[in-house]
């Protein structure tokens, strides 16, 4: 009878470690490498490996799912949020973007919760957009922009504001500066109205300085305005790049 109960004892330990290793093997480590074998598919490793197909291929710049047999893939990370995580740090932790997080995990807010499960997409090579240095007085007149125009707004709409900004200080039809940019006759509507003065909370700063690590979810854009509120009919008639919240992004 004692050895009969010891037996399914150890039957269950043997189960228990047996999950555990599995979960061990089949969860990816930040960067790690794999071969793609015949009859794979974005979607059979994703499910193999617990990521989202479009972090995988955020990961390694694929615009399609065609995959080859003997092609190495590099896989992206698999994260269990813990109390305190945000987007934002997240983004810091593992050396990537706050958008390229989002994306990979159809996430359309910055709302995440302790359990949930996030692939996060390993760095993206890098681009031609310039990393921005500025000083301390700039970055919060960035955040006080964010803050301003669009408090309320999707954590990438306010990202998309501060790149506008930006966009205009490499524009040569610009001023080439952040305080220039914003200070310009008529530029910022919140300057004019004495709401760029409020304080910038947290999210307004993490914003601006995700534009400035290079993020741009305006896609380019010069330009962005409420289409409810616009009276400007030239803003209107300027080419539309994409919408965010309540904001349109354009040339």
């Amino acid at each position: 009878m004692l050895f009969s109960r010891l037996r399914k004892i150890l039957a269950v330990l043997a189960l228990a470690l047996g999950i555990s290793l599995a979960l061990a093997v089949w969860s990816p480590a930040y960067g790690q490498a794999y071969r793609v074998q015949p009859g794979d598919s974005l979607w059979k490793i994703s499910q193999r490996y617990g990521v989202t197909v479009v972090g995988i291929q955020l990961t390694n710049g694929l615009s399609s799912d065609l995959i080859l047999a003997g092609q190495y893939l590099e896989l992206p990370a698999l994260h269990t949020v813990k109390r305190g995580d945000t987007l934002y740090l997240l983004a810091r932790q593992y050396g990537t973007s706050v958008e390229a997080i989002m994306k990979a995990n159809g996430l359309t807010g910055s709302l995440i919760f302790v359990g949930q499960k996030l692939t996060v997409p390993a760095p993206a090579p890098a681009s031609g957009v310039q990393r921005l240095t500025v000083s301390e007085y700039e970055r919060e007149l960035l955040a006080r922009a964010v803050y301003s125009e669009a408090r309320g707004e999707p954590f990438l709409g306010q990202v998309a504001v501060a790149a506008v900004i930006l966009n205009r200080v490499r524009h040569p039809d610009f001023p080439n500066t952040i305080s220039g940019v914003i200070f310009e006759p008529w530029a910022i509507t919140a300057v004019h109205d004495g709401q760029f003065w409020l304080p910038p909370n947290q999210t307004a700063f993490a914003a601006a300085d995700e534009a400035l690590a290079g993020s741009d979810p305006s896609g380019g854009a010069l330009f962005y305005y409420n289409p409810v509120t616009a009276t400007n009919q030239w803003i209107r008639s300027r080419p539309i790049i994409t919408s965010i919240g309540r904001h349109v992004f354009a040339r």
